[in-house]
């Protein structure tokens, strides 16, 4: 499947922009458009963190200077973004026919987690990148999970290193799971450019369904040329597979997000979260 249609995330303050450039980048290399959705709060629900016993003209205040920050923030990253397009000679339009490599800031009201769950699913694919910590991990945390699991789409999570480029070394977590078997369907045309491409499973005799053999196989199938490994668990499994990613020299990881159920991740941890918050390459998931 060609991306031709890509979802980015940009309610935060996008940062130096530098990743920006990345995946402006990438849009132009595939002739893809990028909608860089900013989602505003309605000043209104800022009321809801306000005190009892406020007058009408103390909230008034409050509404004020909460949309007078919103609007700094969307102003600040439609700057940022836009910059990014203009360095990386993308134009910035709308519209299909507007030729290969396009761009456009939207500007929508209402919740984030909502916005992107319903704008994601007519996406190939979503971009964000990880935050480097402070006040933003909570809303990026929400925004992520509705991303994963409310829309079908995979999702390109980008480490606050910024890497400029990745993809020529793959790993891809196999552990029999669909959403593994999405996530790979999902990264081909990753894979298929990819001058390396290794599957790592850990514990495999624990896991049911095809192994390391049987993806192999069928990469193989899409001209993808791919070499299996077993890993036994050293630690935790994100910790083995963290480990086997960058002995291997990868710069880029795929695999299944969310493959336990709620329950079982708040009784025993998950590879899903772990894996978010400590690699050091691009991981590509799908729910």
């Amino acid at each position: 499947m060609a991306i031709k249609s890509i979802l980015l995330p940009l309610s935060g303050l996008p940062g130096r922009g530098q990743w920006l450039d990345t995946v402006v980048r990438r849009a132009r290399e595939w002739g893809a458009h990028v909608e860089a959705l900013h989602v505003a709060m309605d000043p209104r629900d800022s009321v809801a963190y306000v005190g009892e016993g406020m007058t009408s003209a103390m909230i008034g205040d409050v509404m004020a200077v909460a949309e007078q920050e919103s609007d700094e923030r969307r102003q600040e990253a439609q700057k940022v973004f836009e910059d990014a397009c203009q360095r990386n000679n993308v134009t910035i339009s709308d519209q299909p026919d507007a030729g290969p490599g396009t761009a456009h800031f939207t500007i929508v009201t209402g919740r984030e987690e909502d916005i992107i769950a319903s704008r994601g699913r007519l996406a190939d694919l979503i971009f964000a990148r990880r935050p480097e910590g402070g006040g933003e991990e909570v809303t990026f945390s929400v925004t992520l999970e509705a991303a994963l699991l409310d829309t079908g789409c995979p999702v390109l999570i980008l480490p606050p290193s910024d890497p400029v480029e990745f993809g020529k070394l793959v790993a891809i977590y196999w552990n029999g799971s669909p959403e593994a078997g999405k996530a790979i369907n999902f990264a081909m045309p990753f894979l298929e450019k990819a001058e390396q491409v290794c599957v790592l499973e850990v514990d495999a005799e624990h896991h049911s369904g095809p192994g390391t053999e049987e993806v192999v196989k069928y990469l193989a199938w899409h001209g993808v040329k791919a070499a299996g490994r077993n890993l036994e668990r050293a630690g935790s499994d994100s910790e083995s597979l963290l480990a086997a990613t960058s002995a291997a020299g990868a710069d880029m990881l795929v695999m299944g997000a969310y493959t336990r159920s709620r329950l079982q991740r708040l009784a025993f941890g998950g590879v899903t979260r772990d894996v978010l918050t400590r690699s050091d390459v691009p991981v590509l998931m799908a729910h």
